[in-house]
């Protein structure tokens, strides 16, 4: 199975920002950032994948509004984790961790390497474009919900 390194070594930032204009067509003034996401993710040094995470990309079914000009996709995880047997939000992970996670082979089947990077590189950012803007957020939800 092939991990998310391996898929985002085959792929140029712009093949990916052009996916990312296809299915977020409002990150217009954002390139700059993603972009800098991109390529420090090439500097990562991958942690082995212990938990046996696969990244799945499942398209969102919503009623919401059939005559969408485009499909909306969430990227999530899933192992076999005694724990929970539903899908993990992974929004949060470090990227080093990301890199080592697998990618399913039905996301292999059916999307690019382009496709897969821009949908998993818009997850990776939903809480910030650094690591220490996901930490400070995730780490402030943290504290709405002990308190």
């Amino acid at each position: 199975m092939l991990i998310f390194q391996e898929v985002l070594n085959k792929v140029s930032f712009e093949e990916v920002w052009s996916k990312m204009l296809e299915y977020y067509p409002d990150l217009g003034q954002t390139n700059e950032k993603y972009s800098t996401v991109y390529e420090s993710l090439f500097s990562k040094k991958l942690i082995t994948n212990l938990e046996n995470m696969i990244i799945h990309i499942d398209a969102v079914d919503s009623d919401d509004s059939p005559n969408r000009e485009y499909i909306e996709y969430r990227v999530h995880g899933k192992n076999n984790s005694p724990e929970w047997n539903g899908y993990w939000d992974i929004s949060a992970n470090n990227w080093d961790e990301w890199l080592g996670f697998y990618v399913d082979h039905k996301a292999i089947d059916n999307f690019s390497s382009e496709q897969i990077v821009a949908l998993c590189l818009y997850e990776m950012t939903w809480f910030g474009f650094t690591e220490e803007q996901i930490k400070s957020k995730t780490d402030n939800l943290e504290n709405d919900k002990s308190s």
